[in-house]
This record gives C-alpha cells, sequence and structure tokens, in this order.
C-alpha cells in the first residue's frame, strides 16, 4: 500500500566517532566555506546537456588551471565554467583538456581571466581518518523544484580512507550528503585544505542515496600530474604493504555493488577483525547481511553492536528500525529507533516518509503519519513516495480525495521528469480509480 524505502543503506552511517587529534589548524566552518566559494567554478558543455563541478588549482600569469572529474568533461571539448566567487562565465581553452592516460577518473582544463581567482591550498589527504571533519563543495544539477544549478557547501566526516585505490582511483569515504552535478568539486579537510576530488555518490537499490559518497584523494592525482602538465608538489599515496581496515571496508562495498555477496561478507570480516571498534563496517555488514542474505538477525546484531560502539550513529538506528519494522514486527522499537534517527539527522526526508508509512500502516497514528509526509515534503519537494505515501494516506485514511488527487499529480509530474516508470504507473492507476485525470 505505501511505499517504504527498504535501503539499509550502505553508509548513510552518519560518521559521529570521536575526533582524531591532528596537527591542521582548524578553521571555522564558515571560514573552510568561505573557501569553497573562492576556488569552486561549475562546468558545463555549450549544450548544457552535460554539468559537473571543478577546483581551481593554479595559476600562471592570467592562465588558470582547474582540476575535474573526467566524467564530468567526457565526451567533447566545447565547456564553458562559471566561477563560484562572482558568477561570472569564461570559456574553457579546447585544446586544454587534458584526461589521465590512466585509469583515474581526473582531468584538468584551462580557462584565461585577468581577474584575480584564488586557487586552492593542497592538503595531504594520507593523513585523513575516521571521524575527522571534511567539507564537499558543487554545482548540484537543476531538478523540478530548484531549476537554476546552484553552489552548496555539504559537512561530513571521514568514512573511510583505503591505502589502495580501487575503480578509477576513489579510495576515501565520506558521509556527506551530495546530488548529481557535484562531480568534481573540491573535498576539503577543517584547514580549508584540498584532499579530494568528488565524483561518485551510491544509491540504493530503489535509486535512493544512501550517502556512501566517494572521492580521489588528492595524493592520487600526485601520481599523474606531471602527465597531465600540472607541476606541484603533493604527497603521493603511501605504498600499499599490508591492508587495512579501510582497505576492506571498501573493497566489501565494491564487491557487495557487483553481486559478490560472500566476497564482501568475507571483506567486512576482515575489516572488523582488524579493528574490532569499526562501527561502520558493522552496519555496513548488518545491511549485507539483512538485505542481501536473508539474515535477519545477524543483521540486527550487527546494528546493535555499531549503536553500542557509536551511539550517535543515525544511520544504524533507521536501518535498525526498518528491520524492526518489517521483518520482526517490533513496532514500537521501530519507532524508538526512527525518532532517534530524525533527532540525529532531522533534515533527512526518507526516514520521516518511513515512520510516516510505520505510523500509518501498523500504529494507527494517521495524523502523525501525515505530518510526517508533511515534513518529508518541505525538506525534500521532489521525493516522488512522499507524495504517493500522502495521497495513499489522504485516500485510505482521511478521507480527502481531492487532497489525494493533488498528491497523485504531482507524483505523475515528478515521475515523468526524473524517468520513474514504475511511479508514473502507479500514479495513474491511483487517479484512475479517483476518476480524476492529471
Amino acid at each position: 500500500m505505501f511505499r517504504q524505502w527498504f535501503t539499509f543503506s550502505a553508509v548513510l552511517c552518519g560518521t559521529s566517532l570521536a575526533l582524531v587529534q591532528s596537527s591542521l589548524q582548524a578553521q571555522s566552518v564558515e571560514d573552510v566555506a568561505k573557501v569553497a566559494t573562492a576556488i569552486s567554478v561549475k562546468i558545463e558543455s555549450g549544450d548544457k546537456a552535460i554539468q559537473g563541478s571543478g577546483v581551481v588549482l593554479q595559476k600562471q600569469g592570467n592562465l588558470y588551471t582547474v582540476l575535474t572529474a573526467a566524467h564530468v568533461v567526457k565526451g567533447g571539448n566545447a565547456f564553458n565554467l562559471t566561477t563560484a566567487i562572482d558568477n561570472q562565465s569564461h570559456t574553457v581553452m579546447a585544446t586544454s583538456i587534458k584526461r589521465s592516460t590512466t585509469d583515474i577518473d581526473l582531468a584538468v582544463v584551462q580557462f584565461r581571466s585577468d581577474k584575480n581567482y584564488a586557487v586552492a591550498k593542497i592538503g595531504n589527504s594520507n593523513l585523513l581518518q575516521q571521524g575527522m571533519e571534511l567539507y564537499v563543495a558543487g554545482y548540484p544539477a537543476p531538478t523540478a523544484t530548484i531549476t537554476r544549478s546552484v553552489f552548496v557547501f555539504r559537512e561530513g566526516r571521514v568514512t573511510a580512507n583505503a591505502d589502495r585505490a580501487f575503480s578509477k582511483g576513489y579510495s576515501l569515504v565520506y558521509s556527506n550528503s551530495t546530488l548529481p552535478g557535484m562531480s568534481g568539486g573540491a573535498v576539503l579537510n577543517k584547514a580549508g585544505e584540498l584532499v579530494a576530488i568528488h565524483g561518485q555518490g551510491d544509491r540504493s537499490a530503489d535509486k535512493q542515496k544512501t550517502d556512501f559518497n566517494l572521492g580521489i584523494p588528492i595524493s592520487r592525482f600526485g601520481e599523474v600530474s606531471a602527465g597531465m602538465g600540472v607541476q606541484l608538489e603533493i604527497a603521493r599515496a603511501p605504498a600499499v604493504t599490508t591492508p587495512r581496515a579501510d582497505d576492506y571496508y571498501i573493497s566489501a562495498n565494491n564487491k557487495k555493488e557487483a553481486g559478490d555477496y560472500p566476497g564482501a561478507l568475507a571483506d567486512f570480516d576482515r575489516a572488523i577483525a582488524i579493528d574490532p571498534k569499526y562501527a561502520e563496517a558493522y552496519c555496513s555488514r548488518g545491511t549485507l547481511k539483512a538485505r542481501y542474505l536473508d539474515d535477519t538477525y545477524g543483521g540486527l546484531g550487527d546494528y546493535n553492536q555499531a549503536i553500542a560502539l557509536n551511539p550517535n550513529y543515525g544511520t544504524a538506528y533507521y536501518n535498525r528500525a526498518f528491520l524492526n519494522a518489517e521483518r520482526i514486527r517490533d513496532f514500537k522499537g521501530a519507532l524508538a529507533d526512527y525518532d532517534r534517527a530524525i533527532a540525529l539527522n532531522p533534515k533527512k526526508a526518507t526516514i520521516y516518509v518511513n515512520r510516516g508509512n510505520l505510523k500509518a500502516e501498523h500504529l494507527k497514528d494517521f495524523q502523525g503519519a501525515l505530518a510526517d509526509h508533511d515534513r518529508a515534503i518541505a525538506l525534500d519537494p521532489n521525493l516522488v513516495n512522499a507524495y504517493y505515501n500522502r495521497g495513499v494516506l489522504k485516500k485510505l485514511k482521511l478521507n480527502d480525495p481531492n487532497g489525494a488527487i493533488t498528491d497523485f499529480r504531482m507524483v505523475a509530474k515528478l515521475a515523468r521528469q526524473q524517468n520513474k516508470a514504475e511511479e508514473l504507473k502507479d500514479a495513474l492507476r491511483q487517479l484512475r480509480r479517483l476518476n480524476a485525470t492529471e
């Protein structure tokens, strides 16, 4: 009846670990945001069919070099960029586009300007450890509601930093919430130094963001920068000797995405054996067990352990809530976990949707469910399932057919824009049952 998010997300796991000591001179979040604005750019193809982000890396006279993800400038040579600090447009020199000659997902582009733009200060990505503050900046692509791309700055923490590089050079994982269009954007440490380039954001089977976000550490760029025509002093990644817990953790998630569930389980086990206090590894292993290996109570045990290690771990509560509601049928326990997850992540719209579903289906709290769906939509006006579930609630429980029709029409509109065929089909079926049209 209601649409759930069966995410058991890989790492939405809010990394609220004890802070790791560092010699970095910390700046305020506001200061780091100013740095991000000063060095960030939006990159678009001439027909605006492609959009991404980038970082001003070097200045030589009036020639500026920008570092971005290679897939942002894939398949073309005609690009424009916009500097975030002054919203000025510049033409990318077609002959300047240099993609890495290896499989690493990095590229540089250049533009000329007589203006004096700031360049990124390079940090040491090898020093990043679990729990450290991290910031991601860039330009999300326009949506149905936000029709113009606007520069954003997102806070988060390091989840894992592997010694070895995985596919296309990605080996840094963080909890920052990112969106399409932010690929190529700056990943900054708490000193405002560039430590990585953002490039990937994982999605669950229902295509919802899981906050398992990956970047290419700047140390990887140090390995290929000379071949791309950039001369900078960049600390290179250390030679891999004995794999660390983070290496197994990222390998496990890659194997899970590839469908190698036994291999993923073995790697999660190895990560935990090396670091028995690795809360993210327990949370992700719980997801693997509960969703892919049909081991409900094994998953529950891992979520319990993740929460015991980190009582402020929002995603572990969220995943345990879903498990309690849909598998174990402990509805009061699920409600308590959703409440805790919302207290820790009050702006995560999907948590409100699932709590609203729990209230409507199992706790008969229809007004509470309505309030949760309203809140989810206020946080994310493009959330198709929130409109759909609110429409079902209005139709079946609140005797509000006109309100239901409005919601199902919005579902149809958003589903078309987001290419969600199943959601569109369901919305049209509901409208026919209500004797309504779009």
